[in-house]
């Protein structure tokens, strides 16, 4: 009995290492320490390139809108993707709302936000980047 729990904690000890070992050689071999693709963060940066490069020089801050403010339902504000935006844009300030001469739009498919536009920027001009990112640029500011 004795040498029963005098070994037992080492041999738990040994287990424990061999399976961390395994587990972080299998990673190895299937690379998924090396597939900054697969990064969230990596993936929205490279999504928003094309948008980051269209924005005019020089600016210091821009609108930003998106589906929540169209359907009038503050819970349905993604805060996650508010932080992606600003974190692809910086270091252009994001402001919520539709006070700054461009702005980002941020929207989901099956909401019609180019009537909410009209009646809350007048004249504008818009871009479109895929996946509902839209850059919105006030002709009356």
């Amino acid at each position: 009995m004795k040498f029963i729990r005098k070994h037992a904690s080492l041999a738990l000890a040994i287990l424990s290492i061999a399976a961390v070992g395994y587990r972080l050689f299998q990673s190895f071999l299937s690379r998924e320490w090396d597939n900054p693709q697969d990064e969230m963060v990596a993936r929205w940066d490279e999504r928003l390139q094309p948008l980051r490069e269209a924005l005019p020089s020089g600016l210091d801050q821009i609108g930003y809108v998106d589906t929540s403010m169209v359907t009038g339902d503050p819970s349905a504000f993604d805060g996650e993707e508010f932080f992606l935006m600003q974190y692809s844009v910086a270091p252009v300030a994001l402001d919520v709302g539709v006070r700054q001469e461009w702005i980002i739009g941020n929207f989901n498919n099956d909401v019609d936000f180019r009537g909410w536009l009209e009646t809350r920027v007048g004249k504008y001009e818009i871009q479109s980047f895929g996946f509902g990112l839209y850059l919105i640029h006030k002709l009356d500011p």
